[in-house]
């Protein structure tokens, strides 16, 4: 197979992660590679371009437990790539079924819970500063959709970031899945397809059916209304995280035993800058591959907050809130007694 170099929505978006510092010259990258289409333009794209930018790649790869053979040729697959690149090739096997048992999780949490966890490890193994994972513009528009349906908030409809503070870069967020696909076409690079991606009991592969019917009828307007409101949502989420971490994230105590927040500070501010707060303090002691608070939750909470008077509130029958004063505390749920809410 031959991995060479031309100008294309790929390859610019590479350009653009070294250009902008989501990828910095000179850094040691995790590639975080299933053997997908996206994951595989992503590995050559970037080898591709490392010798220009002094990048120092390794490649990792989380075998979940799960699709049994195909899984077994997943790891293969990607070894062999890796290996036929020169690259340092990492491997962990997890459970995502005893995970989703442990935790209560659905597959797909179950699944994103420890691919994220694997990969940490791995990065620590291969002393690497960024994992670049591949998360394209049709993921983008996907999660929007999903969190609309589940009526989320602006920072779950603004989809995946670019960038996280573990350390996570998504360098394809504005390339298509077609164009992926062109890219690995044009270039002879093969690429393992995931049977799974067919099970319509999961919720992302219903909508991503549905956007492809959607497309089918309508043509790219549709869609095109659909990345505006994504757009905003993105833009109204950096200006909320923005305010956040000027008017509120300095007032605030975050665990390990306990968190505390200013309450008077919290009941004036805006909904989206206290919500961002409830959950934050909350964060340290949420489950794994749990949201700290439901939405439900948080908005009690911040409804007893605007009552103004002393409270206990029990999220999940894990963590407690209490308000004393202008002081909310907030705390693991002992074990010995359950108390009113």
């Amino acid at each position: 197979q031959r991995y060479h170099e031309a100008m294309n929505p790929v390859s610019s978006a590479i350009e653009d992660a070294a250009r902008t510092g989501l990828m910095p010259a000179g850094s040691t990258i995790l590639l975080a590679v299933s053997g997908g289409a996206d994951s595989m333009a992503l590995l050559c794209a970037a080898a591709a371009a490392a010798p220009s930018h002094g990048w120092k790649l390794s490649v990792g790869h989380v075998h979940h437990g799960l699709r049994g053979r195909d899984a077994e040729r997943d790891l293969a697959f990607v070894e062999s790539h890796a290996r036929r690149l020169g690259l340092p090739f990492f491997a962990r096997r997890a459970s995502a079924a005893q995970a989703a048992r442990a935790f209560k999780l659905s597959p797909e949490a179950a699944a994103r819970h420890v691919r994220y966890a694997a990969l940490s490890e791995l990065a620590r193994e291969a002393g690497a500063s960024r994992i670049a994972t591949a998360h394209q513009r049709d993921d983008r528009i996907e999660s929007y959709l999903i969190a609309r349906r589940r009526r989320a908030g602006v920072s779950r409809r603004a989809g995946p970031r670019a960038s996280r503070a573990d350390g996570i870069v998504r360098p394809l967020l504005s390339v298509s899945r077609a164009e992926i696909r062109i890219f690995l076409e044009e270039r002879g690079i093969a690429h393992r397809r995931d049977s799974s991606n067919g099970n319509l009991r999961l919720e992302r592969n219903r909508v991503r059916r549905d956007l492809a019917r959607r497309r089918s009828a309508r043509g790219g307007s549709a869609e095109d209304a659909v990345v505006q409101r994504l757009v905003r949502s993105e833009q109204e989420r950096q200006r909320i995280e923005q305010a956040f971490a000027l008017e509120i994230a300095p007032s605030l105590s975050l665990g390990p035993g306990s968190s505390a927040a200013d309450a008077e500070l919290l009941a004036k501010a805006a909904p989206e800058l206290a919500r961002l707060a409830i959950e934050a303090v909350a964060r340290p002691f949420a489950a794994p591959g749990h949201p700290p608070v439901t939405g439900r939750e948080r908005e009690e909470i911040r409804r007893r907050l605007l009552e103004g008077g002393d409270f206990r509130f029990e999220a999940g029958r894990r963590i407690r809130f209490e308000r004393r004063g202008s002081l909310l505390t907030v705390r693991p749920r002992r074990t010995s007694g359950a108390e009113s809410v």
